[in-house]
């Protein structure tokens, strides 16, 4: 799945608590099933214009079986973020947990030009749900 994604993208973030956001995402190959994501983003509450940079980085490793991605930056780096399993092909989904809240993200290829990864954060007194729809912004790189 992640070989035919290669390369620049733009993304744009809808999240349910009024925040909006735009970035880039590089997707590289490491090496065979192997794949690094880099992801440089602004984020701004609906009709305020000062933003808040985001910055995230991930090893994506891919087989006939699931898709990991694995934190590359902070305390839990080299551990599990996401697994989803890859027999599903269509509308993947995967659970994190993270002390009181759980991430249920869901993974969709829509074609070689834009695929979406959406998040439903919830917790104690927590229903956020972040909408991250990739667009090709160039040919592969």
């Amino acid at each position: 799945m992640f070989k035919n994604l290669l390369g620049s993208w733009y993304l744009k973030k809808k999240i349910s608590n009024g925040f909006l956001g735009e970035g880039l995402v590089s997707l590289k190959s490491k090496k065979l099933n192997n794949y690094h994501y880099e992801e440089k983003s602004l984020i701004h509450k609906k009709g305020n214009e000062n933003a808040i940079s985001g910055y995230q980085q991930f090893d994506i490793i891919e087989n006939k079986n699931s898709i990991k991605f694995y934190f590359l930056l902070g305390d839990k780096k080299n551990k599990i973020y996401q697994k989803f399993n890859n027999n599903l092909k269509e509308n993947l989904v995967s659970w994190y947990f993270c002390k009181k809240d759980t991430y249920k993200t869901y993974l969709k290829v829509i074609n070689n030009n834009l695929f979406k990864i959406n998040h439903l954060i919830t917790g104690p007194n927590k229903r956020i749900l972040i909408q991250n729809t990739y667009f090709r912004s160039c040919k592969n790189n």
